[in-house]
């Protein structure tokens, strides 16, 4: 799928102090590759994957707010590592998604893979029952290292601080090594959204103009990195994108999943020998730096659909929000 561009440091500036990769998106660590589809049925919902460079990979995960369903959790929780992609998708298609999943691994009754499927209510602007394995499929036939933003794959019927959400991802160098992050994001109220930089928009361009209540979002936050970390702090490496959330606006609402995963590309399933506490401290920086910024980037790149009670989402005032800026 063609990667859109259009992205909030071009647009309004730099986020944080450390240094991007080269695409500044998750597959500018080594092997990961992403993969979007939208649904053959026409709805406004569909599937995106992020694939590690070789499987089993060793993986953690954190929770802020557990309002949502990541599958393969426990497993992961257990075992430290994940047996599969992970998948991204509608609420309602997870059933179907995860089916596809155990398909396409190839794997038979006598060797059993817990598919690693999370999901965000798109029921705003879509139906996502509508997701069929052939979605599944594409997806996984378009994984690559472009990363495409906004309304596209799992994040097609998205909001996002109650404008249009989806896919958002960065990344950050650290020394010789990259953190990088994508991001479903479904979350949010606009009254706490932080793009203004402290500046007060009680009657600004964030104003909310109806009295329509915030959608219940979710975010599912995924981190990829290249550093050597040891299982541990794989596991705490998984929280610090769902603070990068915080900074954008987030509270953890009471109806969101905010539910990060991480993996490493850096070597065998058993996970690497650990980095120093003040080396690990710049990794933590780096994953909370990429997802503050691929919230702001799926905000700048998602487009504004009809929901399904025929009501419009409301742009991304950008143009705006740049003016009030400078």
């Amino acid at each position: 799928m063609t990667a859109s561009r259009t992205r909030w440091r071009e647009l309004i500036g730099p986020v944080g102090r450390l240094p991007t990769g080269a695409r500044n998106a998750i597959t500018d660590v080594p092997g990961v590759r992403v993969g979007q589809s939208q649904a053959a049925s026409g709805e406004k919902t569909g599937v995106t994957v992020v694939a590690p460079p070789r499987l089993p990979a060793p993986a953690a995960t954190a929770t802020v707010n557990g309002v949502g369903e990541l599958t393969a959790k426990l497993e992961i929780d257990e075992r430290g590592r994940m047996e599969t992609p992970v998948h991204l998708c509608g609420s309602h298609a997870i059933g179907t998604v995860l089916q596809a999943a155990i398909e396409a691994s190839g794997r038979g009754p006598e060797n059993i893979v817990l598919p690693v499927v999370g999901e965000c209510d798109d029921g705003d602007l879509a139906d996502s029952r509508t997701v069929v394995t052939g979605d599944v499929e594409r997806a996984l036939a378009d994984l690559g290292p472009e990363v495409a933003e906004g309304t596209v794959g799992a994040g097609t019927g998205m909001n996002c601080f109650e404008f249009p959400g989806g896919i958002g991802t960065a990344s950050r160098r650290v020394g010789e090594h990259h953190v990088g992050v994508l991001l479903l994001c479904n979350f949010g109220d606009r009254r706490y959204l932080d793009v203004l930089g402290g500046i007060e928009d009680a009657d600004g361009p964030l104003a909310r103009a109806s009295d329509r209540p915030p959608p219940h979002g979710s975010c599912i936050a995924v981190c990829a990195t290249d550093a050597p970390l040891s299982l541990l702090q794989l596991r705490r490496l998984a929280l610090r994108p769902l603070l990068g959330l915080c900074r954008t606006g987030s509270f953890g609402s009471e109806g969101s999943g905010e539910i990060g995963i991480a993996f490493g590309a850096a070597g065998g399933i058993e996970g690497g020998p650990g980095v120093t506490d003040a080396a690990i401290e710049e990794l933590f920086a780096a994953a909370f730096e990429a997802a503050h910024e691929a919230v702001y980037n799926c905000l700048v790149a998602a487009r504004p659909s009809e929901r399904l009670d025929g009501t419009m989402q409301p742009s991304f005032p950008i143009d705006a929000i740049r003016a009030a800026r400078s």
